[in-house]
């Protein structure tokens, strides 16, 4: 009976495939982003102090800088699938870990977690290149994108709604079994996609490191860039403005919010506002993908993106409600076609048989960013107070603007056919 449904399930179209990954990556997040939503206003239940909220909002992404560059290498040798199912079983046992209140337990799952997000992560990403071709490339990788932020919507808008009905505790109970079932249709409906290639599946020799494929590429410049501005947008949207997002709504708006006559309690607004920051970047991530396609300005839409980030940063910085709610919505439409566009570069670049390990190593740069953020925030907070931390958000993003604008027109100049979008991986 497996091996027929394992034969049944290799007969799926590319979309097909794409959607039953996306799905398994969406509700893989519960657990993880309920944690953002929650942790910040609920230490004593999670039997923690607020120093630590910090480190346990980091953890998951320290551990990722270490095991990417190792699991983009290993994924290039292995079954997409051998990868992928053992990792979704992986994180629905560290939500399971986040229901024990204690210092230890959190940070164990956090660590947990941090290695399971590494491999279902980097395997649906890489199976989204296998089953793409040039012409589509941007749309399926904006598809998965969409999936994801459809799993952070929803799992903020749950994670808070449970949290205030039920409990702290329970909420992560309820991610365990959600996320298990997830792991379950995986192994059973997930096809493998390793031999899926569109592009070809020649064996070609394997390169020795991914930084040394990057200069073997001769678009070190590009590529670094666009490395970097992965990085940079994981340090402010997914680092700083997740980690305080909680303490920013409490400071701005109050611990509850009275709308249309309906007293909403922090938790669940948080919840709301970060939902509907998913649906702007749910909507934002395909848009981009199909506008790159068409128009192949991959660089032009980063640089508007940068500009727009900036100015929602300098808005939260000085706002106060709507104003912030505003921004932070601005805020997610600029991560989410950074996020598109950043890996469809990487498509463009990259050879099919060495795309592996260099979204490992983008994933690595990612997570930099991504840990050093939560750190960065409640080390300054004392010290410059939200005010200064969204200031200095804002000057970042701003300042990315004249590199990226110099190195699109570089490539305009030097290598236009790629400045333009088009293939040049093998």
């Amino acid at each position: 009976m497996l091996n027929a449904l394992a034969g049944w399930r290799q007969t799926f179209p590319p979309h097909r495939i794409l959607w039953i990954a996306g799905l398994g990556v969406a509700l893989s997040l519960l657990g993880d982003v309920s944690l953002y939503v929650v942790l910040p206003t609920h230490v004593d239940e999670a039997g923690i102090v607020l120093a630590n909220v910090g480190l346990m909002l980091s953890a998951n992404r320290l551990i990722r800088i270490v095991i990417n560059s190792p699991f983009g290498v290993f994924i290039e040798r292995i079954p997409r699938r051998r990868m992928a199912v053992p990792a979704l079983f992986l994180g629905a046992f560290s939500s399971l870990l986040y229901s024990i209140p204690g210092f230890w337990p959190l940070l164990i799952g956090r660590l947990l977690w941090g290695t399971a997000w590494a491999g279902l992560w980097l395997s649906a990403s890489t199976m989204a290149l296998d089953i793409s071709t040039h012409d589509n490339r941007g749309r399926f990788v904006g598809l998965l994108q969409m999936w994801y932020f459809i799993g952070i919507g929803i799992s903020s808008l749950l994670g808070g709604v449970l949290t205030d009905w039920l409990s702290y505790l329970d909420t992560f109970r309820i991610s365990f079994v959600i996320t298990l079932i997830a792991a379950v249709g995986w192994w059973l409906f997930l096809p493998e996609t390793q031999h899926h290639r569109a592009e070809g599946n020649h064996p070609q020799p394997a390169a020795p490191s991914a930084a040394g494929y990057i200069a073997e590429t001769g678009y070190v410049l590009p590529l670094l860039t666009a490395l970097l501005l992965m990085g940079v947008n994981w340090l402010i949207f997914l680092g700083i403005l997740g980690a305080v997002l909680p303490l920013l709504l409490e400071e701005r708006i109050g611990e509850t919010v009275l709308l249309a006559g309906i007293v909403i309690p922090l938790a669940t607004f948080t919840g709301a506002v970060t939902a509907g920051n998913q649906v702007v970047s749910l909507l934002s991530s395909p848009l981009a993908g199909w506008l790159t396609d068409r128009s192949r300005q991959r660089w032009g839409l980063i640089l508007l993106a940068l500009l727009t980030g900036g100015g929602a940063m300098a808005m939260i910085a000085v706002g106060g409600g709507v104003i912030v709610v505003t921004a932070t919505m601005l805020g997610a439409a600029a991560t989410s076609v950074l996020q598109t566009q950043v890996m469809t570069l990487i498509g463009d670049f990259s050879s099919a048989h060495r795309r592996g390990r260099v979204l490992g190593i983008l994933n690595t740069v990612g997570d930099v960013g991504s840990a050093g953020g939560p750190l960065l925030a409640y080390a300054l907070l004392p010290v410059i107070e939200l005010e200064g931390i969204f200031w200095l958000a804002a000057i970042v993003l701003l300042l990315s603007i004249p590199w990226t604008l110099w190195i699109a027109r570089r490539e305009s100049a030097v290598h236009p056919v790629a400045a333009r979008g088009e293939k040049v991986g093998g």
